[in-house]
């Protein structure tokens, strides 16, 4: 048994994420056959243009590397959320304003983060919903901003603060919106077409997407050889 906890000390020292799970998005003016409606596209917006997400974890946290159509450090305004369904999920709303997002299921965790003075730092929240009310539970694990100039938002939750372990499947979608508390979703992930055409009209989830929780880098070579160990003491 020493043997096996030292072991396992050794391998959660050189353990890593897993191998992230990349959703594509569409990508530029819906006229020429993205998803970013013209009206925001003409304005310049285009790091509201979601062009990849991905997705992977660790032991602990949860992480999201959301990829946008522009240099992040060139704007003072943005905001990048997550709505998550672990299984239970029950709210239609959200929030932040609420937000004018319609999602087509329930959905029990809200993260909201934003890049809003010209890239130079990332801010967020993460809420949960307890099947009446949206409670602010935590701040992010942990973020990153040292690829904004590349579009790339990066942030992480905690698996327990989701309530979710190895072999859970979450289902999500990414969103990006505005400044204003009643801004919509601007571009969806869970879409390709646009989600909305203007800022005083309400967007709306397609169907969400789906990521399972998996074991981390080196757990499964522990667990082998705890039982080679274990083994060798029967004989």
């Amino acid at each position: 048994m020493k043997k096996c906890v030292l072991a396992a000390a050794a391998i959660a020292a050189i353990a890593g994420v897993a191998s992230a799970d990349v959703y594509n998005d569409n990508v530029g003016n819906h006229l020429g056959g993205g998803d970013l409606h013209d009206f925001f596209a003409s304005q310049g917006f285009n790091h509201l243009d979601i062009v990849s997400v991905e997705v992977t974890n660790d032991a602990t946290n949860l992480y999201f590397d959301i990829r946008l159509n522009a240099d992040l450090d060139a704007t003072n305004w943005g905001k990048y959320m997550v709505a998550i369904n672990t299984g239970s999920g029950t709210a239609t709303d959200n929030p932040w304003g609420p937000r004018p997002i319609n999602f087509g299921t329930g959905i029990s965790h809200w993260i909201g983060t934003w890049a809003d003075d010209w890239g130079s730092g990332i801010g967020g929240q993460f809420w949960s919903h307890d099947g009446a009310n949206w409670n602010l539970t935590a701040g992010l694990a942990s973020t990153d901003d040292s690829q904004h100039a590349a579009g790339h938002q990066r942030f992480s939750v905690l698996l327990a603060d989701l309530g979710v372990g190895v072999g859970d499947v979450i289902r999500f979608d990414v969103m990006s919106s505005g400044g204003g508390g009643g801004d919509p979703g601007i571009d969806h992930l869970s879409r390709s077409d646009y989600a909305t055409d203007n800022w005083g009209m309400p967007s709306a989830s397609g169907t969400l997407l789906a990521y399972t929780i998996v074991p981390a880098p080196g757990t499964a070579m522990l667990a082998g050889l705890c039982g080679m160990l274990a083994a060798r003491r029967r004989r």
